[in-house]
């Protein structure tokens, strides 16, 4: 994986704003972007937590 500053991507201009449409109903059901990195630094129960209860 690459962090948020080092991701590139490119699409035409109608697929871009499908895709934004897109996050937009994610978020609605409370998938929220960019996604909060799990790494050594860390914890990742408070996410787990609501998935594997």
């Amino acid at each position: 994986g690459v962090a948020d500053d080092e991701l590139l991507m490119a699409c035409p201009p109608d697929e871009f704003i499908k895709g934004v449409e897109g996050m937009r109903h994610l978020a609605k059901n409370g998938l929220r972007y960019p996604y909060p990195p799990y790494s050594a630094f860390a914890d990742p129960n408070d996410g787990m937590s609501k998935s594997y209860n």
